[in-house]
């Protein structure tokens, strides 16, 4: 059992360390910072993402986090993120620094990651989500969790509808061999057939999963229950809440 065991902290960590399939083109990137008159001393590279959209001809999504403050230590850091369209060659098309900052510090700012889903939240808008996933550094209190924020493009810029909403975390408490307690919750965003002010609301389908671990005669007993809930965010006063 002790193999399950290290076979679940490993999962806690790839749930916000996952090689991202979206790291940004060194050209392109390039480009994109003299236009935003930044260097690369001015930005998390390592953290900057970029996926091509899907409903638009020569048009990537981008995302660049601009550095607010960094510590000596280089994992304590706080970050805006800028969020573009840009065409191949790096030139802006849409541009928005985001107001919410990010913070990494005894919990890891490891990644970000653009998901491009069929969020058609209102007539002719289609929205996207920049998601930030975060993993603590305890071994007996294992953390991550990975939060979504949502913008559409308007004109030359973009209005952000929901910030920072948790979709997903992974928590415990154990001795590190095999007495202990984990839950993970993951959410799902449908698109339900209900409007308010016009916007599709986004029904929240939450999935948790509670473990036990206990230690009988030198064997690891697991016991696992799982429930499942939903919620509604609804557009008001310009965003999902």
């Amino acid at each position: 059992m002790e193999k399950k065991i290290s076979l679940f902290i490993l999962m806690i960590c790839l749930f916000s360390g996952r090689v991202s399939a979206q790291d940004m083109d060194s050209i392109r990137l390039t480009t994109i910072l003299k236009n935003l008159k930044l260097d690369k001393t001015k930005i998390r590279e390592e953290l900057c993402v970029e996926k091509k959209m899907p409903n638009a001809e020569d048009s990537y999504i981008v995302v660049i986090p601009m550095i607010v403050s960094q510590e000596e230590e280089d994992y304590v850091f706080t970050v805006k993120n800028y969020i573009l369209i840009t065409d191949e060659n790096g030139v802006i098309k849409n541009k928005y620094l985001d107001p919410t900052e990010l913070n990494s510090d005894a919990v890891d700012l490891r990644s970000f990651t653009i998901d491009t889903g069929l969020y058609n939240i209102s007539t002719n808008i289609r929205a996207f989500g920049v998601k930030a996933d975060f993993v603590g550094s305890s071994k007996p209190n294992p953390y991550a969790s990975g939060t979504i924020s949502m913008y559409y493009p308007e004109e030359k810029t973009f209005k952000k509808v929901l910030d920072q909403f948790e979709m997903d975390s992974t928590t415990g408490e154990w001795d590190t061999r095999c007495n202990g307690e984990f839950t993970e919750d993951v959410s799902y965003i449908i698109m339900d057939t209900s409007k308010t002010n016009n916007f599709t609301d986004l029904k929240i389908k939450k999935i948790s999963v509670n473990t036990m671990n206990t230690e009988v005669k030198g064997d690891c007993k697991q016991k696992k229950t799982s429930k499942t809930s939903y919620k509604t965010l609804k557009f008001k006063n310009g965003r999902y809440q």
